[in-house]
């Protein structure tokens, strides 16, 4: 695959970063792709990109460092808006490493199901013997309980979970449960995937990579817990699902039907201490809710105060 000029786009207004991606994206011949550089979280823009062209890109995106993302782009054939097994192996970054034979027998072994908003997929601390690989819809990955619940990282689609049991045959390391009003995922066994790795090692090196990422997650979160004030975290916790526009915009998908504990519980605090801050939030028109949801968000106010602390 060729790759093109990387792109920064970090001295650029994020209203103004999706069209100048695109017009990179249509400019692609087949079998070339690019890497952005931003430096927050590029999930709200990787999503606004799906909007505009959608089942046509594949997003590749790592943490490379502090304030320092770099987001591999590269244009796929498009299917229809329903992510069938075979199209989410094709677009995730580990499976995609593997031949085309190869992710149709792992096709062929995955078994395909669905779950409602809430329920646990795989509990902590069970025996975890098959890799899960998300279709449609959100998860999280949570430990603790009640009040002092936590969550590890969320999930989106064609993301892969039960990843470090898989390198290191352990008890699944928290619960993963279903954000969104519904998810579609699949499962295959894990000693199955083993055996495909030691075949094709660019498929393990693509597996660690998703490890080490979720690795510097956990440790961000960590260095912000102990240095950010709480306004700051919860601020951050919300700004992927800030569309990357002008102003008050509606929030990107599972946020809007969050709840105020969900949202707790990403930012690493209690529900009681995450609501001031979203009402201190509100305040600054950073987010605007309704019905006790946070339905739009400002992601310049989201920045602003996030710097400013």
């Amino acid at each position: 695959m060729m790759t093109q000029e990387p792109l920064d786009l970090r001295r650029l207004s994020v209203w103004e970063r999706a069209a100048l991606v695109l017009e990179r994206v249509d400019s692609l011949a087949d079998a070339e792709s690019f890497t952005f550089y931003t430096e927050v979280n590029p999930r709200a823009l990787m999503g606004r990109l799906e909007q505009l062209r959608p089942g046509q890109l594949a997003f590749e995106a790592r943490h490379v460092g502090e304030a320092e993302w770099h987001v591999a782009v590269s244009r796929v054939a498009p299917f229809d808006g329903i992510s069938t097994v075979a199209v989410a192996l094709e677009r995730s970054s580990a499976f995609s490493r593997l031949s085309q034979e190869t992710r149709a027998q792992v096709a062929a072994a995955m078994v395909e199901r669905e779950a409602k908003k809430g329920e646990v997929l795989c509990a902590e601390n069970s025996p975890s013997d098959t890799l899960g690989l998300l279709l449609d819809g959100a998860l999280a990955v949570v430990v603790g309980a009640g009040a002092r619940e936590r969550s590890l990282f969320h999930l989106f689609p064609f993301d892969t979970f039960g990843d470090t049991e898989f390198f290191d045959l352990g008890l699944a390391m928290g619960r993963t449960i279903v954000l969104s009003k519904t998810a579609r995922y699949a499962t295959v066994p894990v000693q199955r995937l083993r055996e495909l790795g030691e075949q094709q090692p660019a498929f393990l090196l693509a597996m660690g990579a998703i490890v080490a990422q979720r690795n510097r997650t956990l440790a961000s979160a960590l260095a912000a817990q102990v240095s950010q004030p709480i306004i700051a975290r919860v601020a951050a916790a919300l700004l992927p699902y800030a569309a990357p526009e002008r102003g008050l915009h509606p929030a990107l998908a599972p946020l809007p039907t969050m709840t105020q504990a969900q949202v707790a519980a990403s930012a690493g605090t209690v529900k009681e201490v995450a609501a001031r801050a979203i009402a201190d939030l509100e305040r600054v028109q950073a987010l605007r809710r309704e019905r006790g949801h946070i339905r739009y968000l400002d992601r310049t106010q989201l920045l602003e105060m996030i710097d400013r602390s």
